[in-house]
């Protein structure tokens, strides 16, 4: 007999009631699936943050300006953005498991390394090691949570596990002062290594992607089994046969995501990934240093700049509930344009606190929260042959914009720039952002125009 598994992963509702998936509840493995990757994500955010945050403290260690630590400070984002590209698409042909356990190993023991380093090529070396394990974990883990996310709610709980990658970056400002204060910049990252270790640990309890299975025609037994605990009123017997709905090769190349039909939405959409991630790392890594050298106390300045961090949070949960009522791109649009009115002011060079906050709260909310929002519309734009090569792809070419982004402004800082003409100059990819995603809007209602194929976020529907 023949199953369509994206009804039966739907829940015990939609397949007793005939609801569709997404309407259906969440079965236990729904949720130890999704909580999983959301963890990966955390250590994402959390491991980029120590870099920053111990970015001060190595400046004055080895008596630097911290502007000469760029090559440092952009290692880890070099792994992540090669890795990415070279790496991460093997969970499109061995599995999103495997490569999730094999780069979260890669990841906790070049972080512990990195505190042993004496030199800057030495923390250079460990860093880009542990870029290279970051840059296959993130892309592979937002594929799987796609995977097992019903179809109707698939965007806003790819969105809210991606909120992980922000409350790790906030998590690691918060608690970086006392670390320091302990230990100083090295401590900083046996406590990364070890965190690591942990998140790696649970991930055992992770099953393989269903999608990826039947797309690869694995064993039916094992679909069927994986069924059963998503699905109460499905039974496994022999003979059953288990489909994708979209015809699906199992092996399918980046030249796929530039035929005629997807290129102007993968175009579009590796550009504004390219910006905002520039502008993402370049607030994560100088706002906590710009800070303090502009007068703050360090702990004050690394709480702070934690804001950014929390303004993602707090921006991911709810462009994820706009864009479950207005659609992805409209509300990106929208977000973009209040963060670019945010940068206007804090090139103003506010000095209250409170003030202080409060604007970077809502830079955090556009910057941070909009990548949240772009990594759940990549891992729901291509099919499942295609879709960690797709994210894979999209961070890959993401990452070099977070290359450019804080090396050029640890160029920047190095030749004497003000604080304010940094944020100054962040208005214009910001205010590009904006228009780019109402271009990918409407070149992804042509997309769905031309023919059947991999399903399309609709421009004007909330889900994918």
């Amino acid at each position: 007999m023949r199953f369509d598994i994206e009804e039966l992963m739907g829940g015990d509702r939609a397949a007793s009631e005939g609801i569709p998936s997404g309407e259906s509840r969440l079965s236990p493995l729904h949720w130890r699936v999704l909580i999983l990757c959301a963890l990966a994500a955390f250590l994402d955010g959390y491991d980029v943050a120590v870099m920053a945050s111990a970015t001060p403290s190595i400046a004055k260690a080895w008596h630097v300006n911290p502007g000469e630590l760029r090559w440092i400070v952009t290692a880890a984002v070099f792994g992540i953005a090669a890795s990415a590209l070279l790496v991460s698409p093997l969970g499109d042909y061995f599995g999103r498991r495997a490569v999730l356990l094999t780069s979260f190993a890669v990841v906790a023991v070049s972080t512990l390394l990195g505190s042993t380093a004496s030199t800057p090529n030495e923390l250079f070396a460990w860093r880009f090691l542990t870029g290279l394990g970051l840059g296959a974990s993130l892309p592979n883990a937002l594929a799987m949570g796609a995977e097992y996310a019903p179809v109707k709610v698939r965007t806003a709980l790819v969105a809210l596990l991606a909120c992980g990658i922000s409350l790790g970056s906030a998590t690691s400002g918060l608690v970086a002062p006392p670390i320091l204060e302990l230990g100083g910049w090295r401590a900083l990252f046996v406590t990364g290594g070890i965190v690591a270790l942990l998140a790696w640990l649970p991930l055992f309890a992770l099953p393989e992607s269903l999608r990826f299975l039947a797309a690869r025609g694995s064993d039916p037994e094992r679909i069927g089994r994986l069924l059963e605990r998503l699905n109460s009123t499905h039974r496994y017997a022999p003979g059953n046969e288990y489909t994708l709905p979209e015809k699906a090769s199992g092996k399918l190349t980046v030249s796929y995501l530039l035929t005629p039909r997807l290129a102007p939405a993968t175009v579009l959409l590796w550009l504004v990934f390219f910006l905002n991630l520039g502008l993402l790392y370049l607030m994560s890594t100088w706002l906590s240093t710009l800070l303090n050298e502009g007068g703050l106390p360090l702990p004050q300045a690394l709480r702070i700049a934690a804001m950014f961090q929390i303004g993602g949070v707090v921006g991911g949960f709810g462009l994820a509930w706009l864009m479950q009522r207005w659609g992805p791109f409209l509300v990106l649009a929208v977000s973009y344009t209040l963060t670019a009115g945010a940068l206007a002011l804090l090139g103003t060079h506010i000095a209250q606190p409170g003030l202080l906050v409060v604007l970077i709260l809502i830079t955090g909310n556009g910057i941070n929260g909009g990548q949240v929002a772009l990594n759940a519309v990549s891992a729901t734009l291509y099919p499942t042959a295609a879709r960690a090569t797709g994210v894979g792809w999209a961070l890959g070419v993401g990452r070099f914009g977070a290359i450019v982004g804080p090396f050029a402004a640890g160029s920047l800082m190095a030749a004497g720039i003000k604080l304010g003409h940094l944020f100054w100059l962040a208005i214009i990819p910001t205010l590009t952002c904006a228009v780019a995603v109402m271009l990918l809007r409407v070149a992804v209602n042509r997309s769905a125009d031309t023919g059947a194929g991999a399903p399309l976020p609709s421009a004007n529907a909330p889900t994918a």
